[in-house]
């Protein structure tokens, strides 16, 4: 896959925390959102199959821990966000303190943790802010030994291909180039599956389509309140019927799973006293990292990455 867009731009990250964002807010009025990301979800995390390590990449505040927490061992939120991580400590205070929930924050480039880190993970709402896309799906799936569920912004669903149409872009939509919307400095990329799915086939993944979600995006602030109450339990069938039947064109959101083939055994041996850090790397050199209470200092090229607060800091 190619990127429609400038060489300065490949590989950077939004930084949300610099204007004082607050990830929360983005869900105050989006309940319709959640209940299809809901139902989505419950029936395709477990689909992963049986893990011990899991990691939620670009897990934000830690909205969908609920689907993995109770079932892992061990589980790591990564994000770029230090404010996402700091509402996710605030949320899951036990789990972060017995350790069995990592906070770490990095650039989804430049992961610090080892190749085969993790059994199983998750990417849901996180493709649409990478300019290079090729380049952090091979990041990502490096640390993933078994399978992962991979939610994929498509350019070519149904309303897409009627403005598109409209529009005289049809050739673009249907093209394999990133679509690039927003302004200059908060790019968003919506892209097209089957692009998507020959990445991950080309580092070692067999995909299949899991769900298409959200099929009716937004439609709730498109109606009245009271219309929307009562149109409310409608929408829901109609989403919970199409889930399956949409997949691969209908909503914006289309959730892939993906196995890595042939199967790999861990690299790891099985330890209730292990902790995450005990597999993580150098983001730079893939070095060894020696922990302190404050500090992780890389012992061939001597960088250095603080402690801070509840999370661990590689940014």
């Amino acid at each position: 896959m190619t990127q429609a867009d400038s060489p300065s731009t490949l590989g950077t990250t939004i930084d949300y925390d610099a204007n004082g964002y607050d990830y929360q807010q983005y869900w105050q009025g989006r309940d319709y959102e959640l209940w299809a990301e809901d139902r989505a979800l419950r029936r395709l995390v477990p689909r992963l199959g049986a893990y011990r390590w899991f990691v939620d990449l670009g897990g934000a505040f830690g909205r969908n821990s609920g689907y993995y927490l109770p079932n892992a061992d061990r589980a790591v939120i990564l994000d770029y966000s230090a404010t996402n991580l700091t509402n996710a400590a605030r949320r899951h205070p036990e789990a972060v303190a017995s350790g069995r929930l990592g906070l770490v924050r990095c650039d989804l480039n430049a992961i610090p943790f080892a190749d085969l880190a993790f059994d199983s993970g998750m990417v849901i709402r996180v493709l649409h802010h990478l300019s290079d896309v090729d380049g952090a799906l091979a990041e990502m799936g490096r640390i993933v030994r078994s399978s992962w569920l991979v939610d994929v912004p498509i350019k070519h669903h149904l309303l897409g291909l009627v403005r598109g149409a409209a529009t005289g872009r049809l050739r673009q939509i249907r093209s394999a180039e990133p679509l690039i919307t927003g302004a200059s400095d908060e790019k968003y990329f919506n892209f097209q599956l089957d692009a998507v799915r020959d990445r991950l086939t080309g580092i070692g993944f067999q995909t299949r389509l899991g769900a298409s979600a959200n099929n009716f995006r937004r439609w709730e602030s498109r109606v009245p309140d009271q219309v929307a109450r009562y149109a409310r339990p409608l929408v829901q069938g109609m989403e919970a019927a199409t889930q399956g039947l949409g997949k691969g064109w209908l909503g914006p959101s289309q959730l892939v799973l993906a196995t890595r083939v042939p199967a790999v055994d861990s690299p790891y041996a099985p330890s209730a006293d292990e902790s995450f850090t005990d597999r993580m790397a150098c983001p730079s050199c893939r070095g060894a990292l020696a922990f302190s209470a404050d500090s992780a200092t890389c012992s061939p090229c001597s960088r250095s990455y603080p402690k801070s607060g509840p999370f661990w800091d590689f940014v």
